[in-house]
């Protein structure tokens, strides 16, 4: 209020409260917020990657009779760990020993009856340069040695099938192996095909794992480090090769992978693992912002939302960014995305 000449007053207005509020609210808005910040490259990390897998031996065959006959025994039992050509049946052999001395008798005579055939032959020529004989005769002659020669190679394969069918009376191990199943006994008949044990190979492992199709990327990366785990321990392996199709119902490609050292035991039931290639923001760095889940940064003083197409809640998120970029670690929860910020040690 100001006195005036006259006796008047005079009345100054004074600013409307809101007017005040306005004139301070800019002030107070471009205040910078305190926040900390670390490189990406300092907080990254890696996360661990893991798909079922199970190793499988190349070969788990039944071992079945080439022959007909009874068997005599059987030399191991299930569990047994057998040699590459160790004995695992023996089958009754007396009919295949005779039929081989046969088919050596019938040879040794045929070779006589060559022999013969031989000379009589020579003569013939000699008393043909004289035309005692005919070259009918000589002709005869000739003939008779070509077919005792014939009959004499047959008689040779006849005895060498025998030979085979009198070794195939021990039945033995194609490679190391494990007795899993004894399908015949003592005493039983076996034809041709029957199975008398079953083994598998301890030797010839590998590991098939169900991988996502969308990471096969991942795994197939030339420095990915990929380990078989089975019950707490880590089998370093290799890739061998990623199956070309893709399983209709699960998505996921089949993967094989060889032991680079010691293997598992077969039909070990496990997981592969590796290292996801891509650096990854910790899960308890992501906010939320709308319907999106990301991280802050700070970009020429302002913090800048950065949303993550893959980020999950709680979990370590791919990030596409600059090694370099400034994550904000502490006074996130209070950011929008353009706030001003001042960076606090």
């Amino acid at each position: 209020m100001v006195h005036m000449p006259g006796n008047r007053v005079a009345v100054r207005k004074m600013p409307w409260p809101g007017a005040l509020l306005f004139l301070v609210l800019p002030a107070l808005a471009a205040e910078p917020l305190p926040v900390k910040t670390a490189a990406f490259s300092d907080l990254a990390v890696h996360p661990e990657r893991s798909a079922p897998a199970v190793t499988l031996s190349l070969n788990d065959a039944p071992i079945a009779a080439q022959i007909a006959a009874r068997v005599d025994a059987i030399a191991v039992k299930v569990g047994d760990v057998v040699a590459r050509g160790q004995l695992l049946v023996r089958l009754e052999c007396a009919d295949y020993e005779l039929a081989r001395r046969q088919a050596g008798a019938r040879l040794a005579a045929l070779a006589v009856r060559i022999d013969l055939a031989e000379k009589k032959l020579k003569r013939t020529r000699e008393l043909t340069r004289t035309q005692a004989v005919s070259e009918e005769v000589l002709d005869e002659r000739e003939s008779d040695l070509k077919v005792l020669r014939g009959d004499h190679t047959a008689a040779a394969a006849e005895l060498e099938t025998a030979k085979l069918n009198e070794s195939r009376c021990l039945v033995k191990s194609p490679y190391q192996a494990i007795v899993t199943r004894r399908a015949a006994a003592e005493g039983q008949y076996a034809s041709a095909g029957t199975t008398l044990v079953q083994i598998m190979d301890i030797r010839a492992l590998e590991v098939s794992a169900q991988v996502f199709s969308g990471d096969v990327e991942q795994i197939t990366a030339g420095d990915a480090e990929l380990y078989f785990e089975f019950a707490e321990k880590r089998y370093p392996v290799a890739l061998r090769a990623v199956v070309p199709a893709i399983n209709s119902e699960t998505r996921n490609r089949e993967v094989r992978l060889l032991f680079r050292e010691q293997p598992a035991l077969p039909g070990a039931a496990g997981k592969l693992v590796w290292r996801d290639p891509r650096p990854h923001v910790p899960g308890n760095l992501l906010v939320g912002r709308g319907d999106a889940l990301g991280v802050f940064i700070v970009n020429g003083g302002h913090a800048r939302f950065i949303p993550l197409a893959l980020a999950q809640p709680g979990r370590a998120s791919p990030a596409d960014l600059a090694p370099a970029a400034k994550i904000v670690t502490e006074g996130r929860y209070a950011l929008q995305d353009g706030d001003p910020v001042v960076i606090s040690q």
